[in-house]
């Protein structure tokens, strides 16, 4: 009885450290949606919304992920694209990114002369 009672303790622990990390996972990708779309409204680049629609997807991700930990026992899974949600939007996040770092700045509103030596 004493091994079932400690397994019992294991179990709930992992459970409450698992939701706990998902729960602060949660909080600090709102917070980079929050810092990005400041950054965007600021100033008005591609780059800054692909960034932006990157960290909705981590938040989104994120979200989906602690529902799935807290209220269900199994990941929620798109049947019509054969994917789990969270892979999905970990894809989109990933798509984001990558379109942030390779788009060309838009300097319309910052012209700079060329150095002459």
């Amino acid at each position: 009885m004493p091994e079932r009672a400690s397994t019992f303790r294991q179990t709930v622990l992992i459970n409450i450290g698992e939701d706990l990390i998902h729960t602060i996972l949660v909080g600090s990708s709102l917070a980079l949606v929050a810092i990005a779309a400041r950054a965007y409204t600021r100033k008005h680049d591609s780059r800054y919304l692909f960034l932006l629609l990157a960290f909705v997807f981590l938040g989104l991700s994120q979200i989906v992920t602690l529902l799935e930990t807290i209220s269900f026992s199994s990941p929620v899974f798109l049947p019509f694209l054969e994917l789990h949600l969270s892979h999905l939007l970990d894809f989109l996040m990933l798509l984001s990114f990558t379109l942030a770092l390779t788009r060309s700045v838009e300097r319309g509103y910052e012209k700079t002369e060329p150095v002459q030596l």
